[in-house]
């Protein structure tokens, strides 16, 4: 079974189009003093959503209604080596596929440089609970957010 781990210029930052900054806080780590895989989870949502808002507005990520949702039907992430506590994290988010109601966000979280783990997330975008055909402008958008690989 193919790894996200195993495409290594996903572990490059300049593959991804966005970038966001987060301080890790002392609850973020484990017993052995790493970040553990909860905060890594919550890095890689932050990314998400800094990439869904500028998209689709606050509301559609924070306030959702019945006109717009967008549903995250799929979180997969590779853990590739251990970050620390304390520190800044940059999370890369990127598009990597366009289907015709959802769409990949890859990513990838490092440390001073260092990939410390990557994540496919498909979000699907829906109207009324019913997925629903993207619209043109974004997916021209979303086409603009590529992963540069």
């Amino acid at each position: 079974m193919a790894r996200l781990r195993d495409e290594l210029m996903r572990m490059k930052p300049e593959v991804y189009p966005q970038t966001v900054e987060i301080r890790t806080t002392y609850a973020d780590i484990d017993s052995f003093e790493h970040l553990n895989n909860v905060a890594i989870a919550r890095f890689f949502e932050e990314g998400r959503a800094t990439m869904n808002m500028s998209l689709f507005g606050v509301d559609a990520v924070v306030r959702p209604t019945s006109s717009l949702q967008l549903v995250l039907a799929n979180v997969t992430i590779d853990y590739v080596s251990s970050g620390e506590y304390p520190g800044m994290v940059s999370v890369g988010t990127a598009v990597s596929q366009i289907g015709s109601t959802s769409y990949v966000q890859s990513a990838a979280l490092f440390q001073r440089g260092r990939c410390l783990a990557v994540c496919d997330a498909v979000t699907v975008y829906a109207i009324d609970g019913k997925p629903t055909a993207l619209p043109a402008d974004t997916v021209s958008t979303l086409k603009r957010l590529k992963l540069k690989v």
